[in-house]
């Protein structure tokens, strides 16, 4: 049998802001879902049992929280990566050790870091996905947007991971 799984994470119940340095996305839903390999946990995290896998995804960032354009003198660059979870608090060292490291994006219009990425596990592991967009983001960047001008929404989709055992 196969193993596949995508997890998204939607904005839920209010708007989160982007927090100094690394942020890990946290994946709140499962899209689709088959076989024993891969699975969600409770913190966002996903768990990978030992073999190779493609991984692929986004992960996006905001500054509007209003129908408006957001007018701005920095759009924060910043990209997602997939990491191990037992590196999250290793400051830097986080990067070397990243198993994939997405494209370059802006938060200005919400453009997306993509990743695209096959690795292979030698044993069972939990993965992340974190965003970062510097260290001064001075209150003006959104890790994920529920609701905009007063108006909620539980379909606003901020980061996904598509992961299929080869």
């Amino acid at each position: 049998m196969s193993s596949y799984a995508i997890y998204g994470e939607y904005a839920a119940g209010s708007n989160k802001p982007m927090q100094n340095g690394l942020n890990r996305r946290v994946f709140n839903r499962v899209e689709a879902q088959s076989g024993r390999d891969i699975y969600l946990n409770p913190d966002g995290a996903v768990t990978l049992l030992p073999g190779t896998y493609r991984l692929t995804g986004f992960s996006a960032v905001t500054m509007q929280t209003s129908m408006a354009p957001p007018q701005v003198t920095n759009n924060y660059p910043g990209y997602c990566l997939v990491y191990p979870k037992g590196v999250e608090n290793s400051g830097h060292d986080v990067i070397k050790q990243a198993i994939a490291i997405g494209s370059g994006a802006t938060s200005e219009e919400l453009t997306p870091s993509m990743f695209d990425a096959i690795h292979t596990f030698d044993k069972k592991t939990d993965i992340c996905v974190g965003h970062q967009s510097g260290d001064d983001l001075q209150g003006k960047v959104w890790l994920s947007i529920y609701t905009v001008d007063g108006v909620p929404s539980d379909y606003h989709l901020m980061a996904r991971i598509a992961i299929t055992k080869l």
